[in-house]
């Protein structure tokens, strides 16, 4: 009778033990690629591809907490809201970029305005801004958004009721 051949185990072990080596090393290049994936997804999440603003939910979280520290300190806060039509809406929102200071904060409401949020600013200053932002856009586009103002705590003390005074005030169209 004959025996059946063996082959030598070594060779093979080697070889599943450098698969296995490469794999591995595959697996942590691929992790990395996937957190990295992560933050540009997480960073997309808070702000807005097409106009660099703050999407509503990460707008109305740092709003809030600007409302907390207001309410600590007992500081101002003014609100512009800025209404114009989709395709106006990048442009807009790099003229309001331009025009706001680094502790300020833009966003888009839920509504798809776009929200400036002042510290340290009354509604009289609120308007200012607001309106330097009118004149620089007609001056590009020829038409301006519709403007509202409101201040903390002036004309309420949470973030729905700023939005809504200032959707309400009468709007220069």
């Amino acid at each position: 009778m004959n025996e059946p051949r063996h082959e030598p185990v070594a060779p093979t072990t080697s070889r599943l033990e450098d698969r296995v080596r490469t794999l591995t090393e595959r697996i942590v290049q691929l992790k990395g690629e996937l957190a990295q994936a992560q933050s540009r997804v997480a960073a997309l999440t808070t702000v807005d591809a097409t106009t660099g603003l703050l999407v509503w939910p990460a707008f109305a979280e740092r709003a809030r907490s600007e409302i907390a520290r207001a309410t600590r300190y007992q500081r101002e806060i003014g609100l512009v809201l800025l209404a114009t039509d989709a395709l106006a809406m990048a442009e807009l929102s790099e003229i309001c970029r331009s025009k706001y200071r680094e502790c300020d904060v833009a966003g888009q409401t839920d509504a798809g305005e776009i929200a400036l949020l002042l510290p340290e600013t009354s509604l009289e200053g609120a308007l200012v801004i607001g309106e330097r932002i009118r004149a620089q856009a007609l001056k590009i586009r020829g038409s301006a958004p519709t403007l509202g103002c409101a201040a903390w705590p002036r004309n309420g003390r949470t973030l729905s009721a700023l939005l809504s005074s200032a959707r309400n005030t009468p709007r220069v169209p």
